[in-house]
């Protein structure tokens, strides 16, 4: 096996290039930067982990640790692009991350979901006997038309959640056979990689725009919006910033989208393609969005919002306003904090 000098890298066997690697020499500055990038993003969520005991950040952790070594190995094959390991270990690690990162997306939506979803259950005081002095008032507890509606439409995210880590995983297993193939050297295997790369690439874009940008997200955005009484947080303490954690879930879904869409095009063109021949498309396309998306859910950590809706249930719902009603209605008053 003999080396190149000049792009395109890859091996050589008997003066012919059995696979290329590179159209260019991977730049180890911008890999560095990024390296230190999704290092301080990654540790930053390690320390929310820890204070929030954020078990569902664990595919997010392990998603920003394949940020870190992806970029690593791209900055060892500035030196030797040709070498084999740095080229399928960074092109695995972070073909592998958005799936990671995105399937705590999902959960944490389906969490913060559940949180604000809270109907409104009133309580009436009612008398089985006319005599008011013979026998003592009996509460009897109503649920109101909206909480029904709400416990549905919780169950119905939890159920796509599910279906939404199941595409995720799908998304894994297609990524990581795909990274492998083209080592063998052979065009079948090559051509085979595309394919298995293209259909999890293709999943991830129908789960986070069609599934869970549209269907979930947008769908709960608009409704609260709309009707803020169907949260009973939200009536508690008008103050619940529910928008800003709204706001970054459905910026995070575009980054994994457009990360996506550009990604597929890569692997369209194939070798020799626009994407493939300029390094520039790896950082804007890929690197930035999914910092976008660690930094996005550091500024506003899912977990804060859940800690918060359960301080609010745990002092009775009572926050800046109590909820009080009879039958259907609801009332918000102005009430003291505890």
């Amino acid at each position: 096996m003999a080396l190149n000098d000049g792009p395109p890298f890859g091996p050589v066997v008997n003066g012919t290039m059995v696979v290329v690697f590179w159209d260019y020499r991977p730049s180890n500055v911008a890999a560095y930067i990024f390296l230190s990038l999704f290092s301080l993003a990654t540790l930053g969520h390690l320390a929310y982990f820890v204070c929030f005991r954020a078990w569902s950040f664990i595919p997010f952790l392990l998603g920003g640790i394949c940020q870190v070594f992806g970029y690593l190995e791209r900055a060892d094959a500035h030196a030797d692009p040709t070498a084999l390991r740095p080229w399928i270990l960074q092109n695995m690690l972070l073909l592998v991350s958005p799936p990671l990162l995105a399937a705590t997306l999902y959960i944490s939506h389906g969490r913060v979901a559940t949180a604000l979803l809270h109907g409104t259950t009133t309580t009436t005081t009612t008398n089985i006997d006319d005599d008011d002095s013979k026998s003592p008032p009996r509460r009897r507890r109503h649920r109101c038309c909206c909480c029904t509606t709400m416990c549905a439409c919780t169950t119905t995210t939890r159920k796509r959640t599910k279906a939404y880590i199941l595409a995720d995983v799908a998304a894994i297993g297609t990524q990581l056979v795909g990274t492998v193939l083209p080592a063998s050297g052979t065009p079948e295997a090559a051509r085979m990689a595309r394919i298995i790369v293209l259909a999890g690439l293709l999943v991830q874009v129908v789960a986070a725009l069609v599934g869970f940008l549209l269907l979930d997200c947008g769908r709960l955005h608009a409704r609260l919006r709309r009707d803020p009484a169907a949260s009973r947080a939200m009536l508690a303490d008008p103050g619940v910033n529910w928008l800003g954690y709204l706001v970054v879930m459905e910026i995070a879904a575009v980054m994994m989208v457009v990360r996506s869409v550009v990604r597929g095009a890569e692997y369209l063109e194939g070798q020799g393609g626009v994407v493939m021949k300029h390094e520039v498309f790896v950082y804007v396309f890929d690197a930035v969005p999914m910092l976008v998306v660690m930094v996005g859910f550091l500024l506003l950590h899912p977990s804060r919002l859940v800690r918060e809706v359960r301080r609010l249930k745990e002092n009775g719902w009572a926050g800046r306003g109590e909820v009080t009603g009879i039958g259907g209605f609801v009332e918000l008053r102005e009430g003291s904090r505890a």
